[in-house]
């Protein structure tokens, strides 16, 4: 009973921590709302939007609940070391961006620079093209000239930071620029794709959703949640509650076929007990009672030592990091496991109700129990 509550709890704390793990890690990153073009389509460039457009989306910062909106803008290009060569996408940064995004991107190895001439690698891109810090990489754009023709523009930035985020979709996809830097490349007028948009822990998502979609300044301009703009990964998330369904209802079933086999084995041991009970004009119905009585004196005995191993196992996860996991695979180092108070009292609660209702069925065969043998049983 112990371990099955044990590992019930585990299952929920484990999706749980690791659900809220990589969804902070997403939202650090890049925001829980991300304005961009109508235009854009899955894996494709993405469009500008208007500089005037942005101008109005930045008053967003007044609506309550928004703690944070940073333009942005993203443009393909073509990375050139003195050995590989990679099509990335480069994310231009304003200024006043650069200490949050090089916490948020966890920036590690930065070295100083004075000029808008730099960006940062990730450390998938940087082990790929064998560059670090220090290094000088060529970066390609493709620019329309007066005639319309794409034509390539290059620039040679020095890497002045290795970033690792653990998000394969931003580590392997993105190279960080200087916004001014970037702004030479795109139309003018329209030097953003994007405005990201972080909110306060407390407030509810679709309420503010419903006050930012008030504030859009055209319908040429699309808000997208968190969820939605990375729906592969939150799909993925959403199937392993299937997993941790599956966990349960075997866990339920291990631990009711554990405490109907614990309630039969006591009748059996008993059973010269219950002839005499009988034989003194006891009830079937008032003896099988007293088994399951005694039988949920022990189910809640597996109970508490459940939840003490649960409380124990997570706390020492959560301060030793016992479990590790691969990065690169599961987007966070390690499993953080997470788990409410209400998460207790319905396991615990369900767990006893379910048991305590199953138990019945085998007290039942006190009834069957022929007096004479009974009396006689050793």
């Amino acid at each position: 009973m112990a371990l099955s509550v044990l590992i019930m709890l585990l299952s929920i704390a484990t999706l749980s921590g690791f659900k809220y793990e990589i969804e902070q890690k997403i939202s650090d990153v890049q925001g829980h709302f991300i304005i961009d073009s109508g235009k854009n389509i899955e894996s494709g460039e993405p469009f500008p939007i208007s500089d005037t457009d942005v101008k109005t989306l930045n008053e967003i910062a007044n609506v309550p609940g928004v703690t944070r909106v940073i333009p942005s803008a993203s443009k393909a290009c073509i990375i050139k070391s003195n050995e590989e060569l990679e099509g990335l996408l480069a994310k231009g940064i304003e200024s006043s961006s650069h200490a949050y995004f090089q916490k948020s991107y966890r920036v590690k190895r930065l070295s100083k620079t004075r000029n808008s001439e730099w960006c940062w690698v990730s450390q998938t891109t940087a082990k790929r093209l064998h560059i670090d810090t220090g290094d000088l990489l060529t970066v390609v754009f493709f620019v329309n000239d007066e005639n319309g023709t794409n034509r390539p523009r290059a620039r040679r930035l020095l890497v002045s930071g290795v970033y690792a985020t653990g998000i394969d979709k931003v580590d392997a996809q993105m190279v960080i620029v200087d916004h001014q830097m970037l702004t030479t490349f795109m139309p003018i007028g329209n030097t953003y794709t994007q405005v990201e948009i972080w909110k306060d822990s407390k407030v509810d998502i679709q309420v503010l959703r419903r006050k930012i979609l008030q504030l859009l300044p055209s319908a040429y301009v699309r808000l997208n949640t968190l969820q939605e703009y990375n729906r592969l990964i939150f799909d993925w998330l959403a199937i392993l509650n299937t997993n941790v369904v599956i966990i349960l209802v075997l866990m339920a079933l291990v631990a009711i076929t554990g405490m109907c086999t614990t309630l039969l084995i006591l009748i059996i041991e008993r059973t010269g007990n219950i002839g005499l009970l009988m034989a003194l004009g006891a009830r079937s119905k008032d003896i099988s009672r007293l088994f399951v009585v005694q039988s949920l004196i022990i189910t809640f005995g597996g109970v508490i030592a459940g939840n003490i191993l649960t409380a124990v196992g997570v706390w020492g996860q959560n301060t030793f990091r016992w479990m590790t996991l691969n990065q690169e695979v599961y987007f966070i180092p390690y499993v953080t496991l997470k788990l409410g108070f209400w998460d207790w009292v319905w396991v615990d609660a369900v767990a006893v109700t379910v048991i305590a209702i199953s138990l019945w069925l085998p007290a039942r065969y006190i009834r069957k129990i022929d007096l004479i043998k009974a009396i006689s049983f050793k």
